[in-house]
């Protein structure tokens, strides 16, 4: 059993977005705008660091589908999904991350990565909560990350724009 992203801070929602149900979602994972089917889906492997992608990227599931607990499915073919606020995410590379640095999307749906990260790939910034280490001089010294372990708070920033249409 994954260990699904933690939103830790909600400051916007969207409620009743629809979704095709045979797509699994965790409760974390970032989801994309299908505007063929006008459903979300979860992003995959493929979608690492891509721009094309992160210009469709709505934010993070608030649900997951299946409910594995009940082993059945959403009982109806939408969920909630958090556009603004804090979530923490594993990192897929070996950066050092200071605040306020920007991140792209992870090769899987409940990763994030440095490596790549600018322009229209964004989809959010390292928060300044997290542990990094200030020496004597009070500069940070960033943190060092390893690879599908260490895991950051991001401020996530989609950049999805139809939220209004609903």
């Amino acid at each position: 059993m994954t260990v699904p992203n933690v939103p830790k801070v909600e400051q916007l929602r969207v409620s009743r977005v629809p979704i095709d149900v045979s797509k699994t979602f965790n409760v974390g994972d970032w989801v994309k705008w299908d505007d063929t089917n006008k459903v979300i889906a979860p992003t995959e492997v493929g979608d690492a660091a891509s721009a094309a992608v992160a210009a469709l990227v709505l934010g993070v599931a608030l649900d997951s589908q299946p409910i594995t607990s009940l082993n059945q499915n959403l009982p109806f073919q939408v969920m909630n999904v958090l556009v603004k606020g804090l979530v923490e995410f594993t990192v897929d590379d070996n950066a050092t991350y200071y605040p306020g640095d920007a991140v792209t999307l992870g090769a899987g749906p409940s990763l994030v990565r440095h490596t790549a990260a600018s322009g229209s790939a964004i989809v959010g910034y390292v928060a300044a909560e997290n542990q990094a280490f200030v020496t004597a001089a009070g500069i940070t010294t960033g943190i060092a990350a390893t690879a599908l372990v260490t895991k950051l708070l991001i401020y996530i920033t989609p950049q999805f724009k139809r939220l209004s249409s609903w």
